[in-house]
């Protein structure tokens, strides 16, 4: 019998958004970018330092740290991204900020899924949670990127997002405007737990749970460590970070 889905890409062949050529999904992967997409702005496992990953990080664990790693402390455990924030995927994450159709952002969450699953599934999380955008902002922007992302990951490895868990509670300045130890000092204090009055139910527990949060270009890794550090303090377990990009430190995000 003719599969449906192969029918409807027949009828309706599916575009990449990157590129916007037809992606040929004859192969069965179902790969939401094409693949000449793909091999630009995927990076091959084995290229990266296996703690906070450095100038070509796929994931950083506690194993194999580089000399910057020995000397920053990291609140979460680690870090997952799809590659480095250069080129097309660097293009790629700008372009999310301020696509309020969501095309871009679920697109490449669906390439950090299945790239970067097993991975992902060895954080073991509990809840996913994305970093949150100041309101101010978001009025401005009209989207924030980690949310889309956070909500796309959640349907791909089936677990819960906990959109509002945490909030901004100060606009800062933009990170990319800023040195590392401005960076550090801009995010400090910026964030905390929603408290529960503002949740139709109380909010998820935290105590003992894992947890996956989710950026969209990861550089200096200040603000996940800020939230990393109250989740901990809430009880969580293990916080692991999830990015669409690692960025060079000191590279600027625009």
């Amino acid at each position: 019998m003719f599969p449906l889905s192969a029918l409807l890409d027949l009828l309706c062949p599916p575009i990449c958004p990157v590129c916007g050529e037809v992606i040929d999904n004859r192969s069965g992967n179902g790969e939401p970018i094409c693949s000449a997409c793909l091999q630009k702005i995927v990076t091959p496992d084995g290229q990266f330092c296996r703690r906070c990953g450095g100038r070509q990080l796929v994931v950083a664990s506690d194993a194999g740290e580089c000399t910057r790693c020995r000397t920053t402390h990291f609140r979460f455990k680690r870090a997952i991204v799809l590659g480095e924030y250069q080129h097309d995927l660097r293009l790629l994450a700008l372009r999310m900020k301020s696509d309020k159709t969501g095309v871009l952002s679920i697109a490449a969450a669906k390439a950090l899924a299945l790239y970067r699953r097993s991975d992902l599934e060895s954080a073991g999380a509990d809840y996913i949670v994305p970093i949150p955008m100041h309101r101010l902002r978001r009025w401005d922007r009209g989207v924030n990127s980690p949310d889309l992302l956070a909500e796309e990951l959640g349907r791909q490895l089936k677990i819960p997002v906990a959109r509002h868990l945490v909030r901004r509670i100060r606009q800062t300045d933009l990170q990319y405007t800023l040195s590392h130890r401005g960076r550090v000092e801009n995010v400090a204090g910026a964030f905390a737990l929603r408290p529960s009055r503002f949740y139709f139910f109380a909010g998820p527990p935290l105590a003992g749970k894992n947890v996956l949060l989710v950026d969209d270009i990861l550089t200096t890794g200040s603000t996940c460590n800020e939230v990393a550090k109250i989740l901990l303090a809430a009880g969580v377990k293990t916080v692991t970070v999830s990015a669409l990009a690692r960025a060079a430190t000191g590279m600027s995000q625009r």
